[in-house]
């Protein structure tokens, strides 16, 4: 399987979360490649067979560089596959971030194969929470049963 990664990290959280989903995708023996949004357009994503992304909770939502990223996504494939991450402080808050995410993606047509995957931030800068591997694990299991 073919698997793309968009993120975006404010404090490098997001970063160490993807980079170590990006690890355990490959020793399932799938292709995955990973870019922070600032590194490649929205209309230049490769064709895959899943998209996962990425965004911090920011505001009561995601980056506005991610919304934006979202919003301007071109790929030119009829329910293109993905499933969604994001690291938060508050619990009651990330959901927002999820949603805006989610509708976005479901505008443009895209399907959702799995529920969020949700990491703690303990403080604004973190680190993340103690069972942020497990919480990654758990979540990549899931996507590679469908």
């Amino acid at each position: 399987m073919e698997v793309f990664i968009a993120y975006e990290s404010k404090y490098g959280n997001g970063k160490k979360c993807v980079e170590y989903l990006q690890n355990v995708i490959s020793k399932k023996g799938h292709n995955v490649n990973s870019f922070s949004i600032s590194e490649i357009k929205p209309n230049s994503l490769p064709k895959v067979d899943l998209y996962i992304f990425s965004s911090p909770t920011h505001m009561n939502g995601p980056t506005w560089k991610m919304k934006r990223f979202l919003k301007k996504l071109d790929i030119d494939q009829t329910g293109a596959r993905y499933s969604l991450m994001t690291t938060h402080m508050a619990p009651e808050i990330e959901v927002n971030t999820l949603q805006v995410m989610e509708d976005i993606l479901q505008s443009k047509g895209f399907k959702k194969i799995s529920e969020d995957l949700r990491i703690k931030v303990t403080g604004m800068k973190g680190p993340l929470e103690s069972s942020y591997e497990k919480k990654i694990d758990k979540f990549a299991d899931i996507i590679f049963k469908h």
